[in-house]
Parts: C-alpha cells; structure tokens; sequence
C-alpha cells in the first residue's frame, strides 16, 4: 500500500508542529516538575536551602547548580525516553491523542529509538523554544524533526 504525503502506509496521520507543539507545551509542566526534584535535592545536600515566612528558597551557584542543571535535564530526557518507549507516549502526547512509532512499520518503538530521539532534542530545542525542530518538521514531508529523522520515528494519530 503506498503512502500518502502527510499518512503512513498504515492509514495513520503524521502529526505536524502544530499538536506535538501542544503535546510539548503540557510536558512542559512535567519538565518543570522535574525541576524541583532536581534542585531540591543538590539544595538539601550542599545546606543551599532556607525556609523563609513565605516558602522554601532554594540557593544553587557554581558546581551544586551545574549538578542540578544536569540532573534536571537527564530527567526530562529520560521521562521522555522511558514514557514513549514504554507506553509509545508521554503525557503531553496522551492527553492529545497523538504517539510515536516507528517509521518503517508503525511498530513500538525500542529503547535504542526512544533515546536517541530524545536525546536530540537538545538539536531540535536550539536556538531557542525548538525553532530548529519546528522547521525540521515543517520542511519534512514525513513531518519529523531531527531527533525523529536519526531515530526513523514519526510522530501519529
């Protein structure tokens, strides 16, 4: 069966920036979430925190805030790597009904799939807010950023 520009040869749409930028913007509050169990954490350990009459003030500087920014980070990455490997989706993607497979067949995707493309979502995420990924996918006529094209995922509903 051949494909059509915008399905895949199962019949499923590829989903453009448009609804993986919504995905992404609810998967953005568990990327904040994040934060805080990063932080919190290196703050309690190097004494960096106070509480003060209107909540818990968090210090970071030098090395225990680069150990923070790298904790953070590995754990957004790795929410998003064991999310879609394990359940093809994360909860932004759940929540509007759109899940990555991959390319040549539509299957799960493997862990080697689901790392890889979310590990180049630093690619796609720069300059600044994914304007690399937006146009990645824009300029695909499989509607696949960078991290997408290296990991032969697409992104469907």
């Amino acid at each position: 069966m051949g494909e059509r520009r915008g399905h895949t040869a199962d019949g499923t749409e590829r989903c453009g920036p448009g609804i993986r930028g919504v995905a992404m913007a609810i998967d953005t509050v568990v990327w904040f979430s994040l934060a805080f169990v990063a932080v919190y954490p290196v703050t309690a350990i190097t004494g960096d925190i106070t509480a003060t009459a209107s909540g818990v003030d968090a210090d970071l500087s030098g090395t225990p805030a680069l150990v923070a920014l790298v904790l953070w980070f590995a754990l957004g990455i790795g929410y998003h790597t064991v999310m879609e490997w394990r359940f093809g989706r994360t909860v932004g993607k759940y929540l509007v009904r759109i899940r990555v497979t991959d390319a040549a067949d539509g299957s799960p995707l493997s862990l080697r799939a689901a790392a890889v493309r979310n590990v180049l979502r630093f690619v796609d995420w720069i300059p600044a807010l994914y304007v690399v990924g937006i146009a990645a996918v824009a300029a695909s006529d499989s509607a696949q950023r960078i991290g997408d094209r290296v990991a032969d995922t697409v992104v469907v509903r």
